[in-house]
């Protein structure tokens, strides 16, 4: 079976991911994924299904750059 389309670029196709039947978009900052129920995100470990609205997007990439940072400082 053809892997879906992103529902954010629908014109990048979606990946499988390892062993798993999840399938994610080759876009490294989309964060979708895909199964057999849908699309749908992990934030903070969760599985998220629906689409997250673009300001909410744009503070969970924000802490996940923040944490990154400070893991890589040492803090």
């Amino acid at each position: 079976m053809p892997s879906p389309p992103c529902d954010r670029h629908t014109n990048l196709e979606m990946v499988p991911f390892g062993q798993t039947f999840i399938e994610v978009c080759p876009v490294p900052s989309c964060g979708r994924c895909h199964d057999d129920r849908g699309y749908f995100e992990v934030v903070d470990g969760k599985l998220v299904r629906g689409q997250i609205s673009a300001p909410s997007r744009l503070f969970v990439a924000t802490e996940r750059i923040v944490k990154t940072l400070r893991a890589r400082a040492g803090r």
